[in-house]
């Protein structure tokens, strides 16, 4: 009995652990440069953040979404809905391009990405950032001036790879998601 019962278990055992693998981690590395620097790292599963969102306050967030209140600021949520709803279907293009004596600000559409490139040359501080269409989709299918952080965290659940690298020349930081802890 007690030899049919080890197959048994050690199918058990290498059957869930590719679903143990395919468990989506986000890690967010802060190195900073300077002489007596930090390092911080934070590696979490996917799932713990989404509970933090729901542990959130109310007056923060409401199941799942962020208000953001009305102020004296040119553009709000809505007004930023409806210019990604007329961009979301656009084709691969440079968007925005904002070329200085020392820096160079970049806003462009590359297949199922929005990639955003910051060069200051005179710093040189970078930053490069990746945020998936269908994250900006899921961010923006609240309603009014509320953004769905809940569907946005969902939809980052099937990413793998780098989402935001930047190096201001002091400080490097890297946001990625892998299944790795």
């Amino acid at each position: 009995m007690k030899r049919t019962l080890l197959p048994s278990f050690l199918a058990l055992a290498f059957a869930s652990t590719p679903l143990q693998a395919q468990t989506p981690w986000i890690h967010v590395e802060v190195d900073d440069n300077e002489k007596e620097g930090s390092h911080v790292k934070v590696n979490l599963p996917l799932s713990v953040v989404e509970i933090a969102l729901e542990a959130a306050p109310e007056k923060i967030v409401n199941e799942g979404r962020i208000r953001i209140e009305a102020t004296d600021r040119d553009l709000d949520v809505e007004d930023l809905r409806k210019m990604w709803n007329e961009l979301r279907d656009a084709p691969d293009s440079e968007w925005v391009t904002v070329e200085e004596k020392d820096e160079t600000v970049s806003i462009r559409r590359q297949n199922d990405r929005i990639l955003i490139d910051v060069d200051d040359r005179k710093g040189g501080d970078t930053a490069h950032i990746q945020v998936p269409v269908k994250v900006v989709d899921a961010l923006f299918s609240g309603q009014g001036e509320e953004l769905n952080l809940k569907g946005a965290i969902s939809e980052l659940k099937s990413l793998r790879g780098d989402i935001v690298r930047v190096d201001d020349g002091d400080t490097k930081v890297r946001i990625w998601i892998d299944e790795k802890d």
